[in-house]
């Protein structure tokens, strides 16, 4: 395997924590206007996780299930947690049941961010890259998509920033800048991304 870069913090994307309190599912609205479903993706991972405490054993072989969006270049974006240990990831998109065998391309561990890159160019056709957009305001309303477990299809949710300041990500226990908002947030959202005008604005 192709040693994995390493994602420039200060280049990174701001990842989102999100503290959920009610759940608000709209159809695409104001805050994803000229918003593209078929540009957010279903990540299957299949990770062999080590065990620290016992380093000449794993904890065995887990599947987990995440989101992801497709940016410039044919490449998707995700959390770095959704592909951590992987030994095997697929990607979905919305619109079919096919998966395409991905791979890790770059991974930021402090920010929580991962791309991948899915070597079928068919993968790709007919989608519209998301682009990546500016910092929300206080109260700005944001769209939050992607694939919740308990459901298949894809799940769409809005909630209004409410709070910008430092936090500490569990992922990595580094404190960056982090987002609050009221959307509903279940386990599989997890790389999904939040929409303001149609862009991407957090992870």
């Amino acid at each position: 395997m192709n040693q994995i870069k390493r994602i420039n913090l200060k280049k990174a994307v701001i990842t989102f924590v999100f503290i959920f309190f009610s759940v608000k599912v709209l159809s695409v609205s104001a805050a994803a206007a000229d918003f593209k479903t078929d540009s957010v993706v279903k990540v299957f991972a299949t990770r062999n996780t080590i065990d620290y405490i016992n380093p000449w054993q794993s904890k065995g072989v887990q599947e987990i299930t995440g989101s992801g969006c497709i940016i410039q270049g044919n490449r998707i974006l995700t959390n770095a947690h959704v592909v951590n240990q992987n030994t095997f990831i697929q990607v979905r998109r919305e619109s079919s049941q096919k998966k395409y065998i991905a791979k890790v391309e770059t991974i930021g561990n402090d920010c929580d961010l991962a791309t991948l890159q899915v070597e079928d160019p068919e993968f790709f056709k007919g989608v519209s890259p998301l682009e990546i957009g500016e910092l929300p305001y206080l109260q700005d309303t944001v769209a939050v998509i992607g694939f919740p477990m308990g459901g298949d299809k894809l799940s769409i949710s809005q909630g209004v920033v409410s709070r910008m300041e430092s936090m500490t990500y569990i992922n990595s226990n580094q404190r960056l800048l982090a987002v609050q908002i009221d959307a509903a947030i279940n386990p599989g959202n997890s790389g999904g991304p939040a929409i303001n005008n149609g862009k991407i604005v957090g992870l």
